[in-house]
């Protein structure tokens, strides 16, 4: 029995040892650390607690926390008192957290000095691993003179491509691991200094890049600007949008001691804090008093996983922002602590590598099935597999016209699966009592008739986010398109509703095969065009066409790989998937002039749609 209750208060201790476990360290108004009452609070005292928790005797002092027990929370409590006195240090961190790396021991945790690089402007620094250090149990990032061994390092200039020289060197922190939704706080002493920043945020962009595919830049900012310390500057970018600055009033002075600042990231607002609480600022911009957080309502917020950093840098080019830098050098931000708390909602942090590892488990970059059924992804959320005879979800359109730009109508008889193809043909007008009508500005003008019939394959029911691919061999000829698309409109009634007018596209133009238009339309407004330059000529052969609609982006590829990407208000409607091949009239200056030719071919292997992505 004896040797139970020491194998039980050695495992308590243990615990204690690692971190502070579940406690709340300002629960206890009274803490009592001269454990051996010889009137002195060192490492004595730990040394009688330990042994008292271990069977030996017991000390007047050991109840550390004034709880009428002694259990291993005295221990835990004594040790936090004895290694970080509270001088002058700005609240505790809340304990116990996701993420907890604590300077003040002297360890770094999932933090790395970033080294060797600069960010470009308005960072007039480069980032050396010698100006970001722990001493004296604290983090310092400084901002000091450029030294002869970085003299090569260069920003360049995004619009110019001109390169520029850093003048001075700066310190930056940055975690191992990439965190999502939380709490995110730090306790931090500030720079006062014109012309340069000390800062706290989450940051993720293009130079992260897992499993070939390129982050957007999503970040969230709280900044101090040394040429007024006693404001904070709240601010976030959505895909390298920004422009959501907000001034805190702090009502004390950042330079001059710690405090703490965090915020509340989720996946429909952010919340931020100084000391515990929230804080509010007026919104120029916006023109509205903020109380300390944006909402969804307020536009896109960020969503990627993303590093956790801070950083002391000296302006460049901003001076409207920071004033102009003086030059001082040696000038130095501390850090106490950082902590992360997981929100219920949020992935568990992870390392880039793992990333990578749960995106190609997933499948979402990358083939889905390299090298099989002409890379088809045989299980995928709908297959319509025409090579092997099959139009799955799909029926042929038949017996109406789409109006201008179409000089065609749909004719069942041009979309077929023959020889283990879905062909899709422009032919000659079969049926002259077709007709369509003419708006302008939504009032009918008149009618006319379709000089050709086209072919045209829709599924049979609607479909949402996630990815979309086809494998197709494209028309060759001025004034037709082939094409592969999404679409929803007012002729789809829901529950009584008209649908608006949603469509994502990939459209082959035949004046030109070696390339491949995107689009995509929001409740009919569209003029998203980006035109792809393939490296290869789409009529000659069979190749993969696909995208990955999600709510705020649409990624497209081409045979696997990543070709262009567009954020913004997407489409948000649950869509057919259709392919049509057609001839265009009066949009020769889009199309060219079409020559009547007739005959022609699109052809289709097959259509996968995979339910959430790729």
């Amino acid at each position: 029995m004896k040797k139970r209750t020491l194998r039980r208060s050695a495992a308590l201790i243990s615990a204690a040892a690692i971190g502070l476990g579940a406690l709340h360290l300002g629960a206890f108004a009274a803490v009592k650390t001269d454990v051996n009452s010889d009137g002195s609070a060192d490492k004595q005292d730990v040394t009688a607690l330990v042994a008292a928790l271990l069977g030996g005797n017991m000390p007047q002092g050991s109840d550390v926390n004034g709880d009428g027990r002694v259990n291993a929370a005295d221990l835990t409590i004594l040790k936090h008192e004895l290694l970080y006195p509270k001088q002058e240090t700005g609240k505790e961190p809340r304990l116990p957290a996701t993420m907890y790396s604590n300077f003040r021991s002297g360890d770094a945790g999932d933090f790395f000095a970033s080294d060797g690089w600069c960010n470009g402007r308005p960072f007039d620094c480069y980032w050396t691993k010698d100006n970001a250090a722990i001493k004296n149990n604290l983090l310092e990032l400084r901002v000091d003179a450029k030294d002869d061994k970085h003299n090569d390092i260069y920003g360049e200039d995004y619009e110019t491509h001109e390169r520029w020289y850093p003048n001075y060197s700066g310190g930056e922190f940055r975690t191992e691991r990439y965190y999502s939704y939380g709490y995110y706080e730090t306790s931090m002493k500030a720079i006062k200094n014109d012309g340069v920043v000390s800062s706290f945020f989450t940051y993720t962009g293009p130079s992260d890049v897992i499993n070939g595919q390129k982050n957007p830049w999503d970040e969230i900012d709280i900044e101090i600007l040394g040429k007024d310390t006693t404001k904070m500057q709240v601010n976030y970018y959505v895909n390298g949008e920004g422009g959501h600055e907000g001034m805190v009033d702090l009502g004390f002075d950042a330079s001059e001691g710690y405090h703490t600042y965090g915020f509340d990231w989720q996946p429909d607002h952010i919340t931020w804090y100084v000391d515990g609480k929230q804080v509010s600022w007026y919104d120029t911009k916006a023109g509205k008093q903020r109380d300390g957080y944006y909402k969804d309502k307020d536009g896109d917020l960020p969503k990627t996983a993303s590093k956790i950093m801070m950083n002391a840098w000296p302006g460049r080019g901003v001076d409207d922002w920071l004033k102009p830098f003086n030059g001082n050098l040696g000038l130095v931000a501390s850090y106490e602590w950082v902590t992360y708390h997981k929100a219920d909602n949020a992935d568990d942090p992870h390392t880039l590598d793992e990333l990578e590892e749960i995106a190609k488990q997933q499948g979402s970059h990358g083939d889905p099935d390299p090298g099989n059924n002409n890379g088809m992804n045989a299980n995928a959320t709908m297959v319509s597999n025409f090579s092997a005879g099959q139009a799955g979800d799909f029926f042929a359109s038949a017996g109406w016209t789409n109006g201008k730009p179409f000089d065609c109508y749909w004719d069942k008889q041009n979309a077929a699966i023959r020889n283990n193809l879905l062909e899709l043909s422009i032919d000659v007008n079969r049926d002259r009592s077709i007709t369509a009508d003419i708006y302008e500005n939504g009032v009918k003008t008149g009618t006319w008739y379709p000089g050709y019939s086209g072919g045209e394959f829709r599924t049979n029911n609607f479909y949402h986010y996630g990815y979309y691919e086809t494998s197709m061999k494209a028309i060759k000829n001025d004034g037709v398109v082939s094409s592969f698309f999404t679409y929803t409109g007012p002729s789809d009634v829901v529950n009584g509703q008209k649908n608006p007018w949603d469509e994502i596209d990939i459209e082959i133009l035949g004046k030109d095969t070696t390339k491949v238009q995107l689009n995509y339309y929001r409740n009919g407004t569209g003029g998203h065009e980006k035109m792809i330059d393939l490296g290869f000529d789409s009529s000659e052969d069979f190749h993969r066409y696909g995208f990955d609609w999600q709510r705020d982006h649409i990624t497209w590829y081409v045979d696997g790989k990543e070709v262009w990407t567009m954020w913004g208000d997407v489409p948000v409607t649950p869509s057919k998937i259709m392919m049509n091949a057609w001839p265009g009239r009066t949009v020769d200056d889009w199309l060219k002039p079409f020559n009547g030719r007739t005959g022609l071919t699109a052809y289709y292997q097959w259509v996968t749609y995979n339910q959430g992505g790729r």
